[in-house]
């Protein structure tokens, strides 16, 4: 190879090995993910159509895959929070451990700063395991008392969020639940989209055999991503359109 293609291959040669090593450990983030890391983590000056044309010649894009494509429309149109601790979702996963069983997983995302803000994972998904979740939540962004916050709460239309004791606990803490549209997951997509990526990069890369284990490894990756990333790399799970920390 010579000309000027030589010299821009010779330049992505050390960009290539880097993003080469990110997607050993990372294998489903795409170009947008990639960048950012490389912009925030590792500190590099490169642009997306950069990283992108880097992947895409040497088919490190991840293909995608029309099944994960929601194809029903909605009722209603999905609120948009200007603010942190306006809108929060609230969802639930499950994890098989091998030789034990399901273990379940409920997670509480601003949607603003699209941070966890209260999480609970254990061996049954009861309605109250996932007020326990939600009252995390609660104490750590209003250590002060939620009175007047004008939060609302986004949810499915499953047995737990539906339930009594769940709804006249919101009720009595001053929040405004919603729900989805039914069949319609794209109303609680930022909850859904964090729950494919805590697949992604935890559940889906090891086979777990003991409960206790995937606990410990799941509050560590929570950690891990916000003490390394801070929202600047989370933000690139939906919209990148700003890289502010927000509370």
């Amino acid at each position: 190879m010579r000309g000027p293609y030589a010299k821009v291959a010779a330049r992505n040669g050390v960009l290539l090995e880097r993003v080469r090593e990110l997607k050993a450990d990372h294998p489903f983030w795409g170009y947008r993910r990639v960048w950012a890391y490389l912009r925030y983590i590792d500190g590099l000056t490169v642009n997306q159509k950069r990283v992108y044309g880097v992947m895409k010649a040497n088919d490190l894009l991840v293909r995608p895959n029309p099944k994960l494509r929601a194809r029903r429309k909605a009722d209603t149109r999905k609120p948009r929070p200007t603010r942190p601790n306006e809108w929060w979702g609230i969802d639930m996963t499950k994890t098989m451990i091998e030789g034990f069983g399901w273990v379940y997983v409920v997670v509480v995302l601003d949607w603003h700063s699209k941070k966890v803000v209260g999480h609970h994972a254990g061996l049954q998904a009861r309605a109250w395991h996932w007020l326990v979740a939600l009252n995390r939540a609660v104490n750590r962004q209003f250590p002060d008392g939620i009175e007047g916050q004008s939060l609302h709460l986004m949810a499915d239309n499953g047995c737990q969020p539906t339930s009594l004791a769940f709804m006249r606990a919101c009720a009595g803490l001053g929040i405004r639940q919603a729900f989805t549209s039914y069949s319609n997951p794209k109303g609680n997509a930022d909850t859904e989209r964090f729950l494919r990526t805590l697949k992604e990069e935890l559940v889906w890369l090891r086979e777990w055999t003991s409960p206790a284990a995937f606990f410990e490894a799941l509050d560590r990756w929570l950690a891990d991503l916000y003490e390394i990333a801070g929202v600047k790399l989370l933000r690139s799970f939906g919209s990148l359109g700003s890289c502010q920390q927000q509370g």
